[in-house]
């Protein structure tokens, strides 16, 4: 996900996207940015688009943090840590419950129990944001750009 000047998003597959294969078994794990691949495919067991969910959760995480998934580990650290240890990027406890629980069902480690995006979308619009709605707390200082208030045009 990238932002232009005026703060739009725009989003980017750089080449890596390809259409879903009807066999699980014949999506590959060796492509992806490895702080937001799902443990199946760190693991290399079969996947399918699912596998897109846990990495939109990892994102919507990313974006409320501004800051990156596990910048201080090893390739072979994040790899084994997010596939058989369930890592997960830490929620900070300002973050509102609501938020906080969808990225914890799109970063299950079963990807059964993870939603479909349209599920997701529906989540993030019940999402209350009225005066903030708790996602910036009364007695927090903005440290980064995503929390500061927007000036106007």
């Amino acid at each position: 996900m990238l932002l232009d000047a005026h703060r739009n998003l725009k989003i980017a597959d750089l080449g890596v996207a390809r259409v879903e294969a009807q066999n699980p078994r014949d999506m590959t794990g060796e492509t992806g940015t490895l702080g937001y691949m799902a443990p199946e495919v760190l693991d290399g067991k079969p996947y399918n688009r699912i596998c897109d969910v846990y990495s939109f959760g990892i994102c919507l995480w990313e974006i409320y943090c501004c800051d990156m998934p596990y910048p201080d580990l090893s390739f072979v650290d994040v790899s084994s840590a997010v596939a058989r240890q369930n890592l997960r990027p830490e929620i900070p406890r300002c973050c509102p419950n609501s938020l906080a629980s969808i990225m914890r069902k799109c970063w299950d480690a079963n990807p059964k129990k993870r939603p479909e995006m349209d599920e997701v979308g529906r989540m993030l619009e019940a999402v209350n944001t009225s005066k903030g709605g708790g996602m910036i707390p009364d007695d927090h200082t903005p440290t980064c750009f995503c929390l500061l208030p927007t000036r106007g045009p």
